[in-house]
């Protein structure tokens, strides 16, 4: 039963593992200089650019950001930054030393440590940009707005609402909103009373703002608490996500509603052909 647990957890990281993932790189790998870049493996979901270690070397990491699912690492001293996406298994392991594993990619030979990027499934990627040109790229150009800044608000929101697509279906399209996958659109939506089923241009204002402040809330609840465990997702070499004892819908199809309990079960359905978790009874 554990095993099937994790097994349905499995699935390409959301924003909150990111952004673990992000604070953990800022926290130990800002401010280092990258001695050397060493490509054990180039295949990945795009080859990786074999002018990394040129373009890249004795430049000091300056910071790292992270738009939706992908994060970002920029220099002091260099006209180039990187892009990169954890894919569904992508990892990065922190050591004093070279301890090459299976799946290892590239190495970043940092002072006094070495970064690894391991990807076993290699859907993940790392790509170089021009600095003036990164945010112009094809993965970030048509981006919507990140989830968790004052942007995402009523007004947003309002300039889709006349759309008639299913409202989970709106949430999960990156051009309207970055970051959010299926665990946290069924958790959002199912914090908000609201039915996935819900046609975008039924809601009115006040349905729209319980989404805007539910969606704040999951997210940053997630990140609080090292976001959910998937089957791959690894910060470093230990595997955390403790948002998954949190969880109140996804993946407990058949179980109580937390909110309803007398003969209320999480129901499971199809959209769009990824699967969708709520309470037909709380949620309208």
């Amino acid at each position: 039963m554990f095993f099937d647990f994790f097994k349905l957890l499995s699935g390409m990281p959301e924003l909150p593992e990111v952004e673990v993932v992000r604070c953990f790189l800022e926290s130990h790998i800002v401010g280092k200089k990258i001695l050397k870049i060493s490509i054990v493996n180039e295949k990945l979901r795009y080859k990786i650019p074999s002018n990394l270690n040129l373009r890249l070397r004795n430049s000091i990491i300056a910071k790292i950001l992270r738009r939706g699912k992908y994060l970002i690492l920029l220099f002091k001293d260099s006209k180039f930054s990187l892009l990169i996406h954890l894919g569904m298994t992508g990892y990065f392991r922190l050591s004093d030393q070279i301890k090459e594993k299976k799946h290892d990619h590239i190495i970043f030979f940092l002072d006094r440590k070495v970064l690894i990027f391991n990807d076993i499934r290699k859907f993940g990627f790392v790509k170089i940009y021009h600095e003036s040109e990164i945010f112009g790229s094809s993965h970030l150009i048509n981006m919507g707005v990140e989830p968790l800044s004052k942007s995402f608000n009523l007004n947003y929101f309002n300039s889709f609402r006349k759309r008639t697509i299913d409202l989970k279906s709106l949430l999960m399209n990156q051009s309207f909103i970055s970051g959010l996958g299926n665990i946290y659109c069924s958790e959002i939506l199912h914090e908000a009373r609201i039915s996935p089923l819900r046609k975008t241009n039924s809601l009115n204002n006040l349905e729209i703002e319980n989404i805007i402040t539910s969606t704040k809330k999951i997210l940053k609840k997630s990140i609080s608490f090292g976001g959910t465990t998937i089957k791959n997702f690894i910060v470093s070499e230990e595997k955390i996500g403790y948002f998954k004892n949190k969880l109140k819908v996804y993946s407990r199809d058949k179980k109580k509603c937390l909110r309803c309990f007398k003969g209320v079960t999480i129901k499971k359905i199809k959209q769009c052909g990824r699967s969708t978790f709520f309470c037909a009874k709380c949620q309208k």
